[in-house]
């Protein structure tokens, strides 16, 4: 009975451990990154009474429970979307690392971060986001950059320029330091030396009716004095080409005389191209002095025109303007498609600056076979599109109306930092005013061999201890470090605690305690009565 009062009393101990696990991870259920423990328990000491082989079974009893530890549930919360540049979210396992005032590394699932008065990165509590910087170079604005900055003062006098890569590599563990971002940060401006054109030039065939007089060696006309009339006829040959006389085209015959006066007569090539006026009445005109011009109106193709253009950066950040004219050679004389081009390149006020002429030559399937304008004032000109063979994105010239032109180039204007932006990729971007943007750093994600043997610091971060190992990245086969996990910017991972499952646990203690009371009270009562027999 003594046995029953004092597995009582740990049963109470080990509950009263449970209820305080699970308030407190109902009262952190807001708390972002939070992560739920889990209490677990574990018997003391047996007492045998009998060992095995007096019996077939052993006869033991129990000397009561003790809590054993608190396991960290390390499943991801709900995830929750801000209007916070800074905030980002661990899709997966891993941890930010932190560091406080006193240089002692931590890791948080937290990633509700800021910068604070001084450009640092830190989290809600003040320490310091680990991650890889980018090259910073101090660097002398030009005096526009200084007046879209605001001026000439102490933070436009540390201005800073960045290494222009397109991504970071993050470094060894070791190599990690805390994240600041510069409040002006200046990029120079960088000359065009390569555009790319792609899309469709316009091959239909375009024709209008144009007026052509015939010489007098394609006609006869004959006059009869008598009664005042004139007949003229003549012929062509027919040609089935774009620019040859056809079936059905207008003949205009017109006999003036030296007054002034005229008649006109029209008709049309017949099928075999002949055409005639028989005994036209003319008995108005001078016949001494009448002069006769015949004209033709035929379909005729027109050269097709296009034209596009796009700006280009100088060597001394002048704002420049590269511009195609393109002129469809007509009449084309094989399968082929012909365009004369022409670029041309002039500066802000319309000057000329250099001008280049050439030709190009789309095969059958309308892809570019051969081109002669490869630049203009140095900058390279590629129609062609990308080295790879297997796939063409150049131009084209087709029977198609879409005349979209696709124009890419390398090269910009100078730029001001205009707001930092983190994305998906683990990367802090610095945006610029002239839409570049590069990354200033890029945050660290730590993993451990045992994540249930980190000990929780409170403020939302873990310190590593002997049972989580050190922390390290992941590598790839490479050796190249990578993250493992999906990092989502604009996020933040909310706490993980199952309301509905904690109130369950609540409940099951409180029984639990009850119970254990219980046994205190039963005992105690029993050891009464015990107590009472001797009287």
């Amino acid at each position: 009975m003594m046995r029953g009062l004092y597995n009582g009393v740990s049963g109470i101990k080990t509950q009263s451990f449970g209820m305080d696990v699970w308030a407190n991870n109902i009262s952190n259920i807001n708390n972002v990154g939070f992560k739920a423990s889990t209490p677990e328990y574990k018997s003391i000491l047996y007492q045998t009474m009998y060992s095995a082989g007096n019996k077939p079974t052993t006869d033991q009893v129990g000397l009561g429970a003790v809590k054993q530890a608190t396991a960290l549930d390390m499943s991801n919360g709900s995830y929750q979307n801000t209007d916070n540049n800074f905030d980002v979210a661990i899709q997966g396992d891993g941890f930010f690392g932190v560091l406080d005032r006193y240089g002692k590394t931590y890791y948080t699932r937290a990633g509700n971060f800021d910068i604070d008065a001084a450009g640092n990165l830190v989290d809600t509590f003040g320490n310091f986001v680990l991650g890889t910087i980018n090259e910073l170079s101090a660097v002398t604005p030009s005096q526009s950059a200084l007046n879209t900055f605001g001026g000439s003062g102490q933070s436009a006098q540390n201005a800073y320029t960045i290494s222009k890569v397109d991504s970071l590599n993050l470094g060894s563990e070791s190599a990690q330091s805390a994240i600041k971002l510069p409040s002006f940060l200046y990029l120079a401006s960088e000359p065009t030396t390569l555009v790319n054109f792609r899309g469709n030039l316009d091959s239909t065939v375009k024709t209008q009716i144009e007026k052509s007089e015939l010489s007098k060696d394609t006609y006869t006309q004959s006059v009869d004095e008598d009664v005042k009339t004139i007949s003229i006829s003549g012929a062509l040959e027919l040609s089935n080409s774009r620019t040859g006389y056809k079936k059905n085209d207008s003949v205009t015959v017109k006999i003036a005389d030296a007054s002034g006066k005229f008649s006109e007569f029209t008709t049309q090539l017949d099928k075999n191209g002949k055409w005639s006026l028989e005994n036209q009445d003319i008995k108005y005109l001078d016949l001494d002095t009448i002069s006769t011009e015949v004209s033709i109106f035929s379909s005729k193709e027109v050269a097709n025109t296009q034209q596009f253009s796009t700006q280009a950066y100088g060597e001394n950040g002048a704002i420049n303007l590269i511009t195609i004219n393109l002129e469809k050679q007509v009449p084309q004389t094989s399968n082929q498609t012909l365009w004369n081009a022409t670029a041309t390149m002039t500066d802000k006020n319309g000057n000329v600056l250099n001008s280049s002429q050439g030709i190009m030559t789309f095969g059958p399937q309308g892809t570019l076979v051969s081109n002669t304008l490869t630049s203009v004032g140095g900058v390279k000109l590629n129609f062609l599109g990308s080295s790879d063979s297997s796939v063409y994105d150049g131009l084209i010239s087709t029977a198609n109306s879409d005349k979209n032109i696709s124009i890419t180039k390398n090269g910009y204007e100078e730029g001001v930092l205009k707001r930092y932006q983190m994305n998906d990729n683990g990367d802090i971007l610095a945006i610029f005013d002239n839409t570049r943007m590069f990354p200033v750093a890029k945050l660290a994600l730590y993993h451990f061999q045992n994540d249930q043997g980190l000990a929780k610091m409170g403020d939302n971060i873990y310190s590593a201890t002997a049972n989580s190992g050190e922390a390290f990245f992941y590598k790839d086969k490479a050796g190249d470090v990578i993250y493992g996990s999906r990092i989502s910017s604009n996020m933040l991972e909310m706490s993980n605690v199952d309301l509905g499952s904690a109130l369950t646990e609540i409940i099951v203690t409180q029984k639990a305690y009850d119970a254990s009371s219980k046994s205190i009270t039963t005992s105690d009562e029993m050891l009464q009565t015990a107590i009472q027999m001797k009287s």
